[in-house]
């Protein structure tokens, strides 16, 4: 039978050291499969951290305890260890239960956190935008605690408290054992609530996410083509532009976790250009756009660009100074152009560094999967019928 599995993570301190040996010994006699770096862990990698991570996506509950200590802190990374640990089961969506020592808890919600909210309002009035590095802010901005916890403890808890985020208090001692019980219990008792409809349920979110959305969208689609000639453009670029929606744009610089360095917003726009003689012509629009015509001898226009491209390639272009993305793609005659606007600090260096992160984000989300089918389907129709 497959048990819970359990991840205890902490800072390796000695303060720590008879809280993590009692929950580990107990969550064994509960049957549970509990998890630690001391004794529970063989090396998946020869990189030890890079092991840890994969052991919090293999678990079902993330246990963590924070005290005074930080712990390993990797300048590659800007975090701890134990933080890369967090971020992994948030990320993933891990049952998450975090105990902070009640004399940390108490200064964070009564000292620092007031500090740090008063700071950033200040903040935020003078620059217009949130401090790029929230560790540097923190540490600079508050009246240190040393007696209580190390800095970068602060930052932690408001990085988890800003992700929603509860936090149990505990001491140093081991009576928090009977509350770790008490929490599994009721988390058993929710689940057997889906047992028995279980079968059910994942059938009908497999059939849901398989075919659902997509299956009623093209249906729309083709209800729109009538004797070989779509006929309401809008309505299918509206359809269209409705399913652009935003993403994150992730940071590959680091080595361990995914940090977003900014993001698309939901489609603004989307223009529909046809080529007549020697112009390209502003067929449709929907959304917030001015259109425009283009002669084909407009080698600038991102829409004559990728009409010429005889490979039919989608492309990607932008403005700095409108803060847009362009993403564009060819059929035939046709040049579909949406407009998603650039959320988050971006600069011609930061843009060029990470087109192809934002292309492929593009290409990857589902949004591009319905201009897919439409490129599927209008490209089966001859010019005559278009």
């Amino acid at each position: 039978m497959d048990r819970t599995t359990i991840f205890i993570s902490s800072v390796a301190q000695d303060t720590l050291s008879s809280i993590r040996n009692a929950v580990f010994e107990e969550l064994k006699n509960m049957g549970h499969e509990p998890i630690r770096f001391e004794d529970s862990m063989r090396y998946i990698h020869q990189d030890a951290i890079r092991t840890c991570l994969e052991y919090v996506s293999r678990s079902d509950i993330f246990l963590l305890f924070i005290a005074d200590k930080a712990g390993t802190f990797l300048e590659d990374e800007g975090k701890t260890v134990t933080h890369l640990e967090f971020l992994r089961a948030y990320h993933e969506n891990k049952r998450l239960i975090v105990y902070v020592h009640d004399i940390v808890l108490d200064t964070y919600f009564q000292t620092i956190r007031p500090q740090i909210k008063q700071s950033l309002v200040q903040y935020l009035s003078e620059h217009g935008k949130e401090p790029d590095s929230m560790l540097k802010f923190i540490s600079e901005n508050i009246k240190e605690q040393p007696h209580v916890a190390e800095n970068y403890v602060w930052y932690f808890l408001y990085d988890a408290e800003q992700k929603g985020i509860y936090f149990e208090k505990c001491s140093l001692g081991v009576e928090i054992l009977s509350n770790i019980k008490s929490y599994l219990s009721a988390l058993f008792k929710e689940s057997l609530q889906y047992l028995n409809i279980r079968s059910e349920i994942e059938r009908s979110l497999e059939h849901v996410e398989l075919y659902g959305d997509f299956y009623e969208l093209s249906l729309e689609f083709i209800s729109l083509l009538q004797n070989g000639q779509i006929t309401n453009w809008r309505r299918l670029l509206a359809l269209l532009r409705s399913k652009m929606v935003g993403c994150n744009i992730y940071s590959t610089n680091t080595k361990y976790q995914q940090e977003a360095i900014g993001a698309l917003m939901d489609c603004k726009a989307v223009t529909l250009y046809e080529k007549r003689d020697d112009q390209m012509i502003c067929k449709e629009y929907d959304g917030l756009t001015t259109p425009e015509n283009f002669s084909l001898d407009d080698s600038s226009s991102y829409v004559v660009q990728t009409y010429n491209d005889h490979n039919h390639n989608e492309k990607l272009y932008y403005s700095l100074e409108k803060r847009i993305c362009y993403f564009l793609f060819k059929v035939k005659t046709y040049v579909f152009c949406f407009h998603l606007p650039l959320l988050g600090e971006w600069d011609y260096y930061k843009l060029k560094a990470y087109q192809e992160h934002i292309f492929n984000a593009i290409l990857e989300s589902k949004g591009y999967s319905y201009c897919y089918f439409i490129k599927m389907l209008l490209g089966g129709l001859s010019n005559e019928q278009l």
